[in-house]
């Protein structure tokens, strides 16, 4: 019985570092060669992207980032659409296979039950490792589990495995909440 609720811990811990590392950091590098080391992309706006990192919070405009870079991060997208969602991570470049793999893990362990039929997606997670997360993992999980399910517009409900209790939400105006 130890050893399985270890396991549990486990798996859930990986599913948490494999959801953070979707939306980990980053190096940037501006056209004037100054460089933003391990940099977490907070958001996309119409005139450029807010950085942050360990050392603080920065906005690089576009016209101070390279092509490709811009390009990357959708640039045309982001001038075209003024009520832009913040996010850590353009949804395009969410890797789905990987965190294909680790749900289907998770749910063949009976950690995790997803359903993303409904707009509002539901997922139901066991709470022991749910709280021993911070709430950078907690959003990290909810965030990609919303996009998992709905891409185009991500929102879910974390709901406790056991009680039905909610843990979390995530909306498509970007909101993300604890209770």
């Amino acid at each position: 019985m130890r050893s399985r609720v270890k396991d549990c811990v486990t798996a859930l811990a990986m599913f948490a570092t494999l959801t953070a590392s979707l939306a980990l950091a980053e190096d940037f590098k501006t056209i004037n060669g100054k460089e933003y080391k391990d940099a977490i992309v907070s958001r996309v706006e119409p005139d450029g992207i807010v950085l942050r990192m360990k050392s603080g919070i920065v906005k690089l405009y576009f016209r101070e980032l390279p092509q490709e870079t811009q390009e990357r991060l959708d640039h045309a997208g982001a001038k075209a659409n003024t009520s832009n969602i913040p996010h850590q991570t353009p949804m395009k470049d969410v890797k789905p296979p990987k965190l294909s793999a680790a749900i289907a893990k998770l749910q063949r362990r009976g950690l995790l039950r997803v359903d993303c039929i409904e707009p509002d997606a539901k997922a139901w997670i066991a709470a022991g490792p749910w709280k021993t997360w911070d709430t950078q993992e907690k959003e990290n999980v909810t965030k990609n589990l919303a996009a998992y399910c709905h891409p185009q517009q991500p929102s879910i409900w974390i709901l406790d495995k056991r009680s039905g209790r909610k843990l979390a939400s995530y909306g498509p105006s970007g909101r993300f909440e604890v209770y």
